[in-house]
């Protein structure tokens, strides 16, 4: 079950959150061992919080209507009670549960285990030294994206009605593009960050991933309503459809432009001057990297074998990044994002392809321009979408990417349902 047919089992009485949350423990037994998408499976603990919840409803009074609704962390987010690694060959018990686990609890959401990752979030393949490579279940042998691997692939592996992980460039809406679910970057600020472990404490943004939008929208607690197509208009970057793409996923996203035109979406074409998207993302790759390099310091020193040789070199890479360097990469950052926010005051939203390509084997060279297409968002603060485009049986998924202005974020999931409704006649 998705989020919201979950919420209905547990309000009509068809089900019981021990019940539920017994057959995801199942499958996630099952299926973890080739899946990889789980590093810690909290079993007792969600089935204590499964019993609370069922003697809450028995009693008339459930926190909210996901109360008892099982959820996966990334492993980077703190919750009492189960261990955290973020992705690191290291493991601690939080004393506090991070603030966005605060607002979980306060809701009655059962927290069912936490999630593998690319390695100190600094990635996206999830193709992790310490915990194991997390399989695409819509593309066995391929990656599920990252950093948020684990969340993608147990969500579309159905272990789970849905999963949080966090986005510093794209890493919750890439993974949810490359397994055909949805990913949501909200606003700046909209969750907590505390307690969650940094990489670039500026771009980072806790998100959540579910099967479609309504799942999505309940799970941040934003409720909507769709948009007409008619009054919607929306830009295409003239910068980001020049830019180097994998042909299926360019001609799925033109594909998803004609139905959204037939509909009655009109288009504006905008161009940025002195943007081209490797660039900027390399300037927000910079910014993680030094910021990276200063968050892992001490455990570095303390604790050497907690990293992979590869992610050692890039934390050492950054703390070397000259001062003037790291200077202006946050300008170039900040830059771009002013130049998305003055294009997003004048359309409903802006639309891309979420990555240049599908998910990729393993054994093929890891593209470098993944999160080319999402990194704008994080750039500009402002809330991101990736929703899946409707593909054959054999074909690996693409994501169709909408963002709106800064605040917008209950504008953006009514947009995107109403394409999501479009996409799927």
């Amino acid at each position: 079950m998705g989020v919201a047919e979950a919420a209905r089992a547990l309000a009509g009485g068809a089900l019981t959150s021990r019940m539920l949350v017994t057959a995801c423990l199942e499958r996630i037994h099952a299926e973890n061992s080739s899946l990889k998408a789980f590093i810690h499976v909290a079993d007792d603990l969600a089935l204590a919080e499964a019993d609370r919840s069922d003697a809450r409803r028995r009693e008339g009074g459930p926190m909210s209507p996901l109360d008892g609704v099982p959820i996966a962390l990334k492993d980077n987010i703190d919750a009492v009670g189960q261990s955290s690694t973020n992705g690191l060959g290291v493991a601690w018990m939080p004393s506090r549960d991070a603030g966005v686990v605060t607002l979980l609890r306060e809701r009655g959401l059962v927290l069912i285990g936490k999630t593998n990752m690319h390695e100190g979030a600094l990635g996206a393949t999830t193709d992790n030294p310490h915990h194991g490579r997390a399989d695409n279940p819509a593309a066995a042998g391929h990656t599920p994206g990252g950093s948020s691997g684990g969340s993608s692939a147990a969500v579309a592996a159905r272990l789970c009605p849905g999963a949080l992980g966090t986005d510093t460039m794209g890493s919750v809406r890439l993974p949810a593009a490359y397994c055909g679910i949805t990913g949501f970057k909200p606003s700046r600020a909209h969750w907590p960050n505390s307690g969650v472990a940094p990489l670039a404490m500026a771009l980072d943004t806790v998100g959540p991933m579910a099967r479609d939008v309504a799942d999505t929208a309940m799970l941040i607690d934003l409720p909507y309503a769709r948009t007409s197509p008619s009054r919607l208009v929306v830009a295409v970057i003239d910068n980001i459809e020049e830019a180097e793409m994998e042909e299926r996923a360019r001609g799925a996203y033109r594909e998803a432009l004609s139905r959204l035109r037939s509909a009655g979406v009109a288009f504006r074409r905008a161009r940025l001057a002195d943007y081209e998207p490797t660039v900027a993302r390399r300037a927000g790759l910079i910014i993680s990297e030094v910021e990276g390099a200063v968050t892992h310091e001490n455990m570095i020193a303390e604790r050497p074998e907690a990293f992979s040789p590869a992610f050692r070199a890039m934390l050492d890479y950054g703390a070397n990044v000259p001062a003037p360097k790291y200077v202006k990469a946050l300008r170039e950052v900040d830059r771009i994002g002013a130049a998305f926010a003055g294009i997003l005051d004048q359309v409903d939203a802006v639309i891309s392809p979420t990555t240049p390509q599908r998910a990729f084997a393993f054994e093929a060279p890891v593209p470098a321009n993944q999160a080319d297409f999402t990194a704008p968002a994080n750039f500009a603060g402002c809330p991101g979408i990736s929703i899946p485009v409707p593909r054959g049986g054999a074909e690996r998924p693409t994501g169709l990417h909408l963002m709106a202005g800064l605040g917008r974020d209950v504008h953006l999931l009514g947009i995107a349902a109403a394409v999501e409704a479009l996409l799927a006649q």
